[in-house]
């Protein structure tokens, strides 16, 4: 769901102590990594665009930021500008 692959699953499942692979699991393991790279605090404030360079480097398949492209090319990506309104469309809050 979140491009975890299963090396990132052993690194932070075992040290969750997670033990299956479910969408719950995946999501759990997704918000302890932008905690692990500093900036669940930043989403949590709305500053979505500021997190989105950290996050761009853990998820090639985002946009480093507004108008900007990914952190891997040629790797494909989504533009900010739709990443933010999918992410408006579910509930999300901010810039």
């Amino acid at each position: 769901m979140y491009q975890i692959t299963v090396d990132t699953w052993r690194d932070h499942g075992r040290k969750m102590g997670l033990s299956d692979f479910s969408p719950k699991t995946q999501d759990l393991l997704a918000v302890e990594m932008l905690r692990s790279i500093g900036v669940i605090d930043k989403i949590k404030e709305g500053n979505i665009a500021e997190a989105m360079g950290p996050a761009a480097k853990k998820w090639a398949a985002l946009p480093k930021g507004p108008g900007l492209g990914n952190q891997y090319p040629p790797q494909p990506f989504v533009k900010y500008e739709a990443f933010f309104a999918i992410y408006q469309a579910n509930g999300g809050k901010g810039k």
